[in-house]
């Protein structure tokens, strides 16, 4: 009886490892569902500016807040999650001056992906940050946002930056 109630212990407390080891994301999934992420939501329709600077409107989530506005800046923060979202309307949306200047200055990408629809030029780079955290970097045209996270946040974090890019009206 006594083996009995040990080995059903240790039969629950290896079901509980299995289940809650198991649950985490892997790096190649976060990265696939960024991608996917970004596809879906470069196609998507913009979101209406609820917001508005000197320079632009844009739309603003509910589960964000406003840090800092400069002339062309934004930053934001859900949380410790800082998101840094940079305006250029010299920038057309067929620009890809931002893109290459991102390519260029981050190395050893784990996903670098270009898209062009309807005439409107996008990128997403995602790159190792620190331990843990990744640098994600979307673009289109002028637009960009940037932001540290990990890998259980990444594909959200690649959806806000595109709600939040593609509102921006000037």
């Amino acid at each position: 009886m006594k083996l009995k109630l040990v080995l059903l212990n240790l039969s629950i407390l290896l079901a509980v490892i299995l289940i809650t080891g198991c649950g985490g994301i892997t790096k190649e999934q976060a990265i696939e569902s960024a991608k996917e992420a970004f596809e879906t939501g470069v196609v998507a329709e913009p979101q209406a500016p609820n917001e508005q600077t000197d320079m632009f409107s844009y739309y603003l989530p509910s589960t964000l807040s406003l840090e800092e506005v400069s002339e062309n800046n934004l930053i934001l923060s859900k949380g410790n999650q800082l998101y840094l979202v940079f305006s250029n309307p010299a920038e057309t949306k067929t620009s890809q001056v931002n893109y290459e200047q991102d390519k260029v200055l981050e190395e050893n990408t784990l996903l670098l992906e270009t898209l062009e629809v309807d005439g409107a030029f996008s990128y997403i780079i995602v790159s190792p940050f620190e331990e843990d955290e990744y640098k994600v970097i979307v673009g289109i045209g002028g637009e960009k946002g940037t932001t540290i996270t990990d890998l259980e946040n990444l594909k959200d974090s690649v959806d806000t930056m595109l709600e939040i890019i593609k509102s921006i009206n000037y």
